[in-house]
């Protein structure tokens, strides 16, 4: 074939995965006090968390949608009980030594006011990726969920590293980008570009509540 008079192919298709009424999750990653909170230990400890508070009020949007189609909301938590569990990242987060992330701790427990539930599902994590030895994959599959919605902190950190272990696995992420947030906005963009062109779709809040909204009708006989 010659490429000259051949169509032009895009090699790189951004992913596109619908969502299915009773075959849909949602993930919310690490919401905690020590991330969002201004008396966290993350802003108590000069780390700039606007860009990752920005996501607050987007994601009780999200997650208020989701409850009225009966989409089961899972929330992960990240954190360790000291130096000896922690891993790589406590070296590489050198403000961490004397607290944050401790298990047990104010910090530890999920923002107040997203509206999480006793109801729901909960997952311990100590390690980038919610999947990493944890039971996150026996939740979804007992959900029977394929497409997984994902919101949360940190962009560039545990949010794509879930993401990509969910596409290992066979399910179909979606970034709700309104909802997910970092410690270093000039990270942001690239990291949802790298997730959309590798494995991930990248979608807007307007976009997923709208999909959301035609739950019911699909449900519906005929």
């Amino acid at each position: 074939m010659n490429p000259e008079t051949s169509d032009h192919i895009d090699p790189f298709q951004a992913a596109h995965w619908d969502l299915v009424p009773g075959r849909t999750a949602v993930v919310v990653i690490d919401p905690q006090n020590d991330f969002l909170h201004p008396d966290g230990w993350y802003a108590k400890s000069n780390v700039d968390i606007s860009h990752m508070r920005r996501v607050i009020e987007p994601t009780i949007k999200l997650l208020v949608a989701a409850r009225a189609q009966d989409v089961p909301i899972i929330w992960t938590r990240h954190g360790f009980r000291n130096e000896h569990d922690a891993g790589a990242f406590f070296k590489l987060r050198p403000f961490l030594r004397d607290g944050g992330l401790r298990q047990g701790t104010w910090g530890y427990e999920l923002y107040e006011g997203l509206g999480a539930r006793e109801d729901d599902w909960y997952v311990e994590k100590s390690r980038l990726s919610a999947f990493f030895n944890t039971n996150l994959e026996t939740i979804l599959r007992g959900l029977n969920a394929d497409t997984v919605l994902m919101a949360g902190v940190l962009t560039n950190q545990c949010v794509a590293a879930t993401s990509k272990d969910a596409s290992f696995r066979d399910f179909k992420p979606i970034m709700v980008e309104d909802c997910i947030g970092t410690t270093l906005p000039h990270l942001h963009d690239p990291a949802m570009e790298m997730m959309q062109v590798g494995w991930a779709e990248v979608t807007t809040l307007e976009d997923t509540l709208e999909q959301l909204s035609r739950f019911r009708q699909l449900r519906s006989p005929g």
